[in-house]
């Protein structure tokens, strides 16, 4: 495959994210070859590569030692310098919390209770694959494609487990697309906006840096490679800033910990603007050769002064000062964002004012100097994307696209025509991840909702299921990881055979299609052959790395030009080729060519009842968005769910530490208890994301109070604008 342009493929950023918003047989039968292709069993130990599954920015490489199919040994890869011969918490027990784990289910599983009560019954493959087939045949045919919505996410990134195979089936049947925007969508069409592309300074090279803000991000706790970079960095002679409302693990080991109310970042990062153009201090050369659209910022920017950006946020005006002219006159300087700022309605232009800042202070002129955010266009160039995106040769008309932040309203809604009559989930858990719980239960326990689950457990949303089937662990199947935070590619070789009658998410696909009688040959297509087609380009950053290199290795870091100074001389990805700080894309839209921010609206009414500003974040240790939330020793170290609120905000409730507490608005109710200190900002309330409603006391969590509001540039959650009320009980 000649090297060639091409579009952002990954995911064509996972689905744009923000499709129409950023601009959506028997199984005796079957050869053995269309399993997860494991080895035969052997009585030798042997030892396999692979790579952890979960949506995070490191990704890491591991080994499987087995004999007998038993794992004798599980560890990170200790010679991948940047996993470091390291694994999370989370993951340093997989093998015995996931893929041994005494619920995993091993066998199909069909309904026999109320949708929600989580009662099933153990059936074959074959019944299974046959009734499905016969339900799906008949709501196509009385209602078509459209009635289908398949509900995938980043329960694995594999490439190949995420949506190889669905992605073929969904389109063969002419189902909905699905706008992944719950996570990230806000974030990269806020940077695209502005730099048409998303990679900017490595990860390894922060180590040059020596001013370093981390910008809405917990590095310490979900970034956790990366920190031995910062701390190197620190050595050097460099300060860290945080920027974040709340004071995290990370914010506690800063320099300098900046806490902005939340959903102003917009304002802050226009107000340092302001305040390093009129200090003089805005580098005038690199604005005039690579950026478009200077004067109009210029303007734009008075509205942000100091005195205006310290009432919006919250901070001091002199803190303001300070930090807009340490960071202009700081050599070099980076920003390495995530996504803690992209979840209100301001996320979109928070992301796109931030992306400005380095090429307002020629920052990219400097190795370890500009922005950092996400990798993951490396693989989109360097891979044979192709492969996955075959699905778009498919001569089937796209049906229409549905974001996933608006299930509740989509399945509760009688006049969506067609109305959603089979909704298939996997690599997903939506009640526990999608906000406004309260609704998605309601529309999953429709008598006329046929639901298929793919699962490792009876999650919260696989008690709705209809039929639910077992998915193959990591240990179990073939699959490529690229990275959305690193530059490694990584195979994982499964290491085992799958368990019971476990499958893996593709395997199910192909033979739900061959039941449904589809014999196109992309069905056919095995794991192992999409795998190996992956690397089927002459891609520069893929020089020597190859299917058989990481067969044996396990990993390897993509060919890039040394040093990587990706935006020294400009060449961003915008059709410009400048960083655009006026967006006439977005003018054509009818929506603000400039950043702006705006004050979310709530109504007299509501600001009373729900004084407080919930913030809903990921600040578990042992817990994966909802995975692992299910396991025993890493629930005991959580210990019960907590409310962070602030002193003021507890003695005006009579709260003390350890009270339990109710949180409640028009959604919902969560039981939870009060921890009460300094680590809160006056007027917002912090409640953990991951726990299983189930789990817990009151069964509800924090996504039964979240709003689905979506964010209007990338068409992300804006969940973190919802209001709440705390109680005593």
């Amino acid at each position: 495959m000649k090297d060639k342009k091409k579009n952002i493929s990954r995911r064509k950023f996972l689905n744009l994210g923000a499709k129409g918003y950023a601009s959506a047989h028997l199984v005796q039968s079957v050869p053995f070859s269309l399993f997860a292709g494991v080895h035969p069993i052997s009585s030798t130990q042997e030892t396999f590569h692979g790579v952890c599954y979960h949506d995070c920015p490191d990704s890491c490489s591991w080994s499987v030692s087995v004999k007998d199919e038993k794992v004798l040994e599980f560890k990170a890869n200790e010679l991948n310098p940047f996993t470091g011969g390291k694994l999370c918490g989370k993951m340093e027990r997989f093998p015995e919390d996931v893929t041994f784990h005494p619920n995993r289910i091993l066998t199909p599983l069909k309904r026999i209770g109320k949708k929600g009560e989580g009662k099933f019954e153990r059936i074959s493959w074959s019944q299974a694959l046959e009734e499905v087939s016969s339900k799906l045949k008949v709501i196509l045919k009385e209602n078509g494609g459209e009635s289908v919505l398949p509900f995938g996410y980043m329960g694995t990134q594999g490439l190949i487990q995420k949506a190889a195979m669905s992605k073929r089936f969904f389109k063969r049947i002419g189902a909905c697309n699905l706008a992944e925007s719950i996570c990230g969508a806000s974030a990269m069409s806020g940077v695209f906006i502005t730099n048409g592309q998303s990679i900017g300074v490595l990860p390894e090279d922060i180590v040059h840096s020596r001013y370093i803000i981390l910008w809405g991000t917990n590095t310490k706790h979900s970034n956790v490679h990366l920190w031995p970079y910062v701390m190197k960095a620190r050595k050097q002679g460099a300060k860290i800033i945080v920027v974040d409302p709340f004071e995290s693990a990370t914010a506690k080991e800063a320099d300098w910990h900046v806490r902005p109310m939340p959903g102003t970042d917009v304002a802050l990062a226009l107000g340092m603007m302001h305040i390093i153009v009129k200090e003089g201090l805005a580098d005038v050369d690199y604005i005039k050769d690579h950026t478009l659209g200077f004067e109009e910022l210029k303007e734009h920017i008075q509205n942000y002064d100091s005195k205006t950006v310290s009432r919006i946020c919250d901070i001091e005006e002199q803190e303001l000062i300070k930090f807009a002219k340490e960071y202009a006159m700081a050599k070099p300087s980076l920003i390495r964002m995530l996504i803690g700022m992209e979840h209100n309605l301001n996320g979109g232009d928070a992301f796109r004012a931030v992306s400005m800042l380095p090429s307002i202070t020629g920052a990219w002129r400097e190795l370890g100097g500009g922005l950092m955010h996400f990798t993951f266009e490396l693989g989109g160039k360097a891979l044979n994307f192709e492969r996955l995106d075959f699905y778009n040769t498919i001569p089937v008309e796209n049906g229409r696209t549905i974001n996933m932040v608006e299930l509740g309203k989509v399945l509760n809604t009688e006049n969506f025509n067609p109305e959603i009559k089979a909704l298939f989930v996997f690599n997903s858990n939506p009640v526990v991840t999608i906000p406004n719980q309260n609704l998605i239960r309601k529309g999953m326990k429709r008598d006329n909702l046929f639901t298929v689950v793919l699962e490792h457990f009876i999650t919260d949303t696989a008690k709705y299921a209809d039929y639910i089937f077992p998915a193959t662990s990591q240990l179990e199947h073939w699959d490529v990881a690229d990275s959305w935070g690193q530059a490694y590619i990584n195979l994982n070789h499964p290491a085992i055979k799958p368990l019971g009658e476990s499958k893996p998410n593709s395997e199910f696909f192909r033979l739900l299609a061959a039941e449904m009688g589809f014999d196109d040959p992309y069905f056919k297509e095995t794991d192992l052959e999409i795998a190996e087609s992956l690397f089927d380009t002459d891609h520069p950053y893929m020089k020597g790395i190859t299917f058989e290199y990481l067969r044996e290795n396990g990993w390897a870091r993509y060919n890039l030009p040394e040093p990587w100074l990706p935006h020294k001389n400009g060449n961003f990805g915008t059709v410009s080729g400048k960083c655009e700080f006026y967006s006439a894309q977005l003018e054509k839209s009818e929506k603000s060519p400039l950043p702006q921010y705006k004050k979310p609206s709530y109504s007299v009414e509501e600001e009373r009842k729900y004084p407080l500003k919930l913030l809903a974040i990921k600040s578990t240790k042992g817990f994966h968005n909802s995975s692992h939330a299910n396991v025993k020793r890493l629930i005991d170290a959580e210990g019960d769910i907590e409310l962070k609120i602030s002193e003021y905000d507890a003695k005006a409730r009579n709260i003390s530490n350890g009270d339990k507490v109710k949180a409640f608005n028009k959604n919902g109710i969560v039981i939870l208890y009060a921890r009460i200190g300094k680590r809160t900002r006056k007027g917002v309330v912090i409640i953990p994301h991951g726990y299983w409603p189930s789990l817990l006391e009151g069964g509800s969590s924090v996504n039964a109070l979240t709003n689905d509001w979506l964010e209007e540039i990338g068409g992300g959650a804006a969940f973190n604008d919802t209001r709440v009320q705390i109680v005593k009980i």
